[in-house]
C-alpha cells in the first residue's frame, strides 16, 4: 500500500476551499509529509492522519506558505516525544529559517530543536537518501528565485517498482522533467493559466501554468499528472487547468481537492471526490 494524500492543494494564496500545498505518503511503514504550510496541523488531522505519527518531513524551501506550520510540530513534540524522532529533510537555510521562526513564535519548544534527526540537502546537485531500505529519496534544485533555492523530490519505492515526483514551486524546470522520468505520479504546480493569464511570465515569477505542467509531464514520461499551488483565481477552473495541461500530456490529469487520496500502486482513484478530467 503507498497512499498518497493531498492535504492542501493551494497556492500562497489559495482559494476559500484550498489550503496550502502539501501532501503525505503513507507505506506500511513510513508516513512523509511533503511540506509545512501555516494550515498542515489541522489539515493533518482532517484527513484522519495523527501529527505526531510523522516520521520524515521535506521541506522544499523557505516560503511561508511551505514552512509556516513547523513550529506547531516543533511544539507537539515537546508533548507527545517521538522515539526514533522525526527526520527533517531540509537546506541548512530552511533549518535556520524554520528554527528561528519557532523559536520566535513557540520558544517554550526551543528545546526539541535540537532532538530532531535533520539532514541537510545541498542547495543544487541530485542526491539520494534511504528513507528505508525499500524508498529513496532524490532532490535536484528546481527554477526557483536566486534568493530562494527550491528542491523538488522523487521518490522511489524499490518493492513496488513505483515512483512519484514532485515539483514543489518553481518555473518550468529541466531537473523536474529529470526528476520525474518515467514516475507513476508527477505532482506538478499550476500557478497560473495560460488561458486566463496569457501575459503571466513564469520566468519572471517563478511559478508554472498549467499548460506547461503538462509539457514537463509529457518530457518526463510520467503516467499520472496532478495539478497543485492553485491560486485563488482558478480554484473553480478545474477543466480549463486540466484541459491546458491536456494540450501535451496524454496521460491521466488529476486536479485534486484536499483531502483526496489515490492510490500509487494500482490505477484507480480512491476518493469519490476526486475525477480525472
Amino acid at each position: 500500500m503507498i497512499e498518497v494524500t493531498f492535504l492542501g492543494t493551494g497556492s500562497a494564496m489559495p482559494p476559500r476551499e484550498r489550503g496550502n500545498t502539501a501532501f503525505t505518503v503513507r507505506t506500511e511503514n513510513l508516513i512523509f509529509l511533503a511540506d509545512a504550510g501555516p494550515s498542515v496541523f489541522g489539515d493533518l488531522q482532517r484527513a484522519s492522519i495523527e501529527p505526531s505519527s510523522i516520521d520524515a518531513l521535506f521541506l522544499s524551501h523557505g516560503h511561508a506558505d511551505h514552512i509556516l506550520g513547523f513550529p506547531q510540530l516543533a511544539l507537539l513534540q515537546k508533548f507527545s516525544p517521538k522515539d526514533p524522532p522525526l527526520r527533517i529533510y531540509c537546506t541548512a537555510a530552511v533549518r535556520e529559517a524554520v528554527c528561528t521562526i519557532t523559536n520566535l513564535t513557540f520558544p517554550e519548544a526551543a528545546d526539541v530543536l535540537p532532538r530532531f534527526h535533520w539532514i541537510e540537502l545541498a542547495e543544487g546537485p541530485r542526491q539520494s537518501h534511504d528513507l528505508t531500505e525499500d524508498i529513496q529519496l532524490t532532490t535536484e534544485l528546481v527554477f526557483g528565485p536566486p534568493y530562494m533555492p527550491v528542491l523538488g523530490l522523487r521518490l522511489d519505492f524499490f518493492d513496488k517498482g513505483v515512483s512519484l515526483a514532485f515539483s514543489a514551486d518553481t518555473a518550468p524546470s529541466d531537473a523536474v522533467a529529470s526528476l520525474a522520468h518515467n514516475c507513476d505520479l508527477l505532482i506538478h504546480e499550476a500557478s497560473f493559466s495560460a488561458t486566463m493569464q496569457p501575459d503571466a511570465s513564469p520566468e519572471v515569477i517563478f511559478h508554472s501554468d498549467a499548460r506547461q505542467a503538462g509539457q514537463i509531464a509529457a518530457r518526463a514520461g510520467a503516467k499520472r499528472l496532478a495539478l497543485v499551488h492553485v491560486s485563488r483565481l482558478h480554484g473553480n477552473h478545474r477543466r480549463v487547468l486540466s484541459g491546458e495541461a491536456a494540450e501535451h500530456f496524454k496521460g491521466l490529469i488529476l486536479v485534486p481537492d484536499d483531502g483526496d487520496v489515490i492510490q500509487l500502486d494500482t490505477i484507480g482513484l480512491t476518493s469519490p471526490s476526486m475525477s480525472a478530467l
